[in-house]
């Protein structure tokens, strides 16, 4: 999957799932919290659904903060448990 579609995805997961509006063009640059106004709750909620999307598991204690400040962060996070667990 490219970061296009995993940005489009997450976007159509944000919307869909979580019933949450987000504008019609988000960019890898976008803050989760701040600029699309999703809580940490909300977060919690989209693990779990990034699980069942991307086929990967997500290390509860070991997931640093700093991957849910941006899409971007986020995005390249989900890149990098789909390569380990690939390899």
């Amino acid at each position: 999957m490219s970061r296009i579609e995993i940005l489009e995805t997450l976007k159509t997961m944000i919307v869909e799932n979580l019933e949450h509006t987000l504008p019609d063009e988000i960019h890898e640059s976008d803050r989760i919290y701040e600029d699309l106004g999703i809580d940490s709750i909300m977060v919690l909620q989209l693990v779990v659904y990034m699980e069942e999307e991307f086929h990967v598991e997500v290390p509860g204690e070991d997931v640093d903060p700093a991957v849910f400040e941006t899409i971007g962060s986020l995005i390249t996070f989900i890149e990098e448990l789909q390569a380990a667990q690939t390899a």
